[in-house]
């Protein structure tokens, strides 16, 4: 029976490198794959760690299916006992596609459901395709670190490092106590988790850091694109502001300064003032359509549109503003370099100085429209005086 540690070492193994030459290959003999995954950093820990496990000595790589975006990983005993490792590769449509994965990897993956006992594990992306592949073959699967935008389906359960940022869906999630405080997003994640003697991960609780930084994640998407390219660049190829990479949006952050920031502040400022002036001249093009008879009517209904699309677009770019900053602040928590609260307070008053003038404007122009129609109103008829 595979421990979680056996688990999350299978699939450190199937990351570390290309393996499918060794397929027949027992794990026993791990030690003589290191010429073909000396690019892993960590291969001496993981050949220590394989070669102290009975379990995983039994096992050998029985069969390896490579697809576009996923490479599937089989291993078996000589009792027909097998672990199914989808290894996935970070990428922005793996969501998208993953059922056509599915359909291409679930006849081979059944073939060893049926010989005997079977589990699913996987890692990152590669957790995510396990539990849909689980469901499928009415599996039990135990993923890493896989997030959580939404609930994994079937019986999955998902060991994530209690300091690891996940997603809203918790149901499946079980917080696993880490070795350290802080997190390397480029550590072998089996040196992150804590087991005990037995192997198995010892269970926490999710720390306050990790419902910070997940409501960080959360709340990306709903930043405004102009926004985003004004703090970051414009993108030369259409993307998303959040691919499926998690702690890709993590790594963008190390690039802003304080000095970066103040001149994306002024950039958004002159932004908003720009996004005001197409509210104004909606206006202005509003009524400037509106027969007089129909002005009366209409001048209360556009000024209440016109004020709120006003008040939701200044608040939509703070509010992105506002996130940005917060996952800056995260990033930088131990380098001091960005002043958020500061910067906030002064990008709060300005755009609440241009959300005043706005009003105002809007407030002017719909009473100069009202004056010009009562002035309409009160106009005398022309009289003539020819018979």
């Amino acid at each position: 029976m595979l421990r979680d540690k056996d688990k999350i070492l299978l699939c450190e193994l199937v990351s570390a490198g290309d393996i499918s030459p060794f397929i027949h290959r027992p794990l026993e003999h791990f030690s003589e794959w290191g010429k073909e995954l000396s690019g892993y950093p960590d291969l001496e820990l993981l050949t220590r760690e394989i070669e102290s496990s009975p379990a995983l000595l039994r096992l050998s790589l029985q069969q390896h299916r490579q697809l576009e975006y996923m490479s599937l990983y089989i291993f078996a005993d000589v009792e027909g006992r097998s672990v199914i490792v989808p290894h996935a590769h970070e990428h922005p449509e793996l969501q998208l596609d993953i059922h056509h994965f599915l359909d291409d990897v679930t006849e081979c993956a059944s073939q060893w459901r049926d010989k005997g006992s079977c589990v699913l594990t996987g890692m990152r992306a590669g957790g995510y395709c396990a539990a849909f592949l689980a469901e499928r073959l009415g599996l039990e699967a135990t993923v890493f670190a896989v997030p959580t935008g939404e609930e994994l389906p079937g019986r999955v359960r998902n060991l994530v490092a209690e300091h690891d940022p996940v997603g809203e869906c918790l149901d499946k999630v079980v917080f696993v106590k880490q070795q350290t405080e802080e997190t390397d997003l480029e550590e072998a994640y089996f040196k992150i988790l804590e087991f005990d003697t037995e192997g198995n991960a010892i269970p926490a609780r999710q720390s306050e850091y990790s419902k910070f930084v997940s409501w960080f994640y959360d709340t990306v998407g709903a930043i405004r694109p102009d926004v985003w390219h004004i703090f970051f660049g414009e993108s030369t190829e259409e993307e998303p502001v959040m691919d499926y990479g998690l702690y890709s949006l993590f790594l963008k952050m190390d690039g802003l300064t304080e000095e970066s920031v103040g001149r994306s502040i002024e950039q958004v400022i002159r932004y908003t003032e720009k996004q005001l002036e197409k509210n104004r001249s909606t206006l202005q093009s509003e009524f400037s359509h509106i027969e007089i008879d129909q002005i009366k009517s209409f001048i209360r209904e556009c000024g209440e549109q016109l004020t709120n699309q006003a008040v939701d677009m200044v608040y939509d770019v703070y509010r992105s503003v506002e996130t940005i900053l917060s996952g800056a602040a995260l990033f930088t928590m131990n380098k001091n370099t960005i002043a958020v609260i500061p910067v906030m307070e002064g990008f709060n008053a300005r755009t609440g100085e241009l959300l005043d003038r706005e009003i105002v404007f809007i407030t002017d122009t719909i009473e100069q429209e009202f004056q010009n129609y009562m002035d309409n109103m009160l106009m005398f008829p022309e009289i003539s005086l020819e018979w």
